[in-house]
């Protein structure tokens, strides 16, 4: 399923309602004087609790984000990389600099227009795969009968091996995400820490209906969020493809330049 801002949203009030008329059903059940026969025991426990989860909760949040920036900053690379081939295949004779600016041009156009799909369903493409093989092959192909091809010859190449090991952390990133076993405690966690607040007591019903309600919803949120960091390219926040639409604008002006030069 497509997570949206809107499924985020019914997820959550979802989970606070719930949360809510639990808590409202055992305070109907349960007299307040027994509840707070439980509150010295209950609230010690808590709080060790919460601090538990807290540090696990901290641990898997870095560990998302850590991975979603290693995604952006492949991007990056991987773009900047292909942007630098490109300027330098411009200063090639003119065959071999149009069928070299061509090769990169393709290859973004095809990462763009299908590779950023397969990749919110964690394939990547292999159209993209094929295209940059061929774009690799086509600078290692260059003649080097003359100085200024054999001097471009091997940095061309360098940037595209660096644009590779990029597009491979990008495609890594795709299916990295946290164990099951460590959402199954964190959801544990959640689960025993909202039913803790069921044990507690108050003279207000509707406070304590509340505060169950907000508590609920705001470790929803939290969860989501970091799921929504797991995998970078899904999801309300998933990484766009901006910059390699910027890369492509520069390739095809250095291809336009092409045409005008003598």
């Amino acid at each position: 399923m497509q997570v949206t801002y809107g499924l985020i949203v019914l997820v959550v009030l979802g989970t606070s309602a719930t949360a809510g008329a639990l808590a409202w059903l055992v305070r109907r059940a349960v007299p307040v004087e027994t509840l707070r026969r439980h509150h010295e025991m209950g609230a010690a426990v808590f709080l060790q609790l919460g601090v538990v989860f807290a540090v696990l909760l901290a641990f898997v949040f870095s560990e998302a984000w850590g991975e979603y920036n290693a995604a952006a900053e492949a991007i990056d690379g991987e773009c900047g990389s292909l942007h630098g081939a490109a300027i330098l295949a411009d200063s090639l004779p003119p065959p071999e600099r149009a069928r070299m600016e061509q090769a990169i041009h393709d290859y973004i156009a095809v990462v763009i227009e299908t590779e950023w799909k397969s990749m919110a369903a964690r394939r990547e493409s292999d159209a993209a795969t094929l295209s940059f093989e061929t774009m690799l092959t086509t600078a290692a192909r260059l003649p080097t009968e003359t100085a200024r091809v054999s001097t471009l010859k091997p940095q061309i190449i360098e940037l595209l091996t660096s644009a590779h090991q990029q597009r491979e952390t990008r495609l890594f990133q795709l299916t990295l995400g946290i164990p099951a076993m460590i959402w199954g405690l964190l959801g544990l966690f959640s689960f025993v820490l909202i039913s803790f607040l069921f044990a507690f007591g108050i003279d207000y019903v509707a406070s304590q209906v509340a505060f169950v309600a907000i508590f609920a919803a705001m470790l929803c949120f939290a969860l989501l969020t970091v799921r929504m960091l797991d995998f970078p390219f899904e999801g309300p926040l998933r990484l766009a493809s901006s910059d390699f639409q910027r890369t492509l604008v520069n390739v095809d002006r250095l291809i336009a330049g092409d045409q005008v030069r003598p």
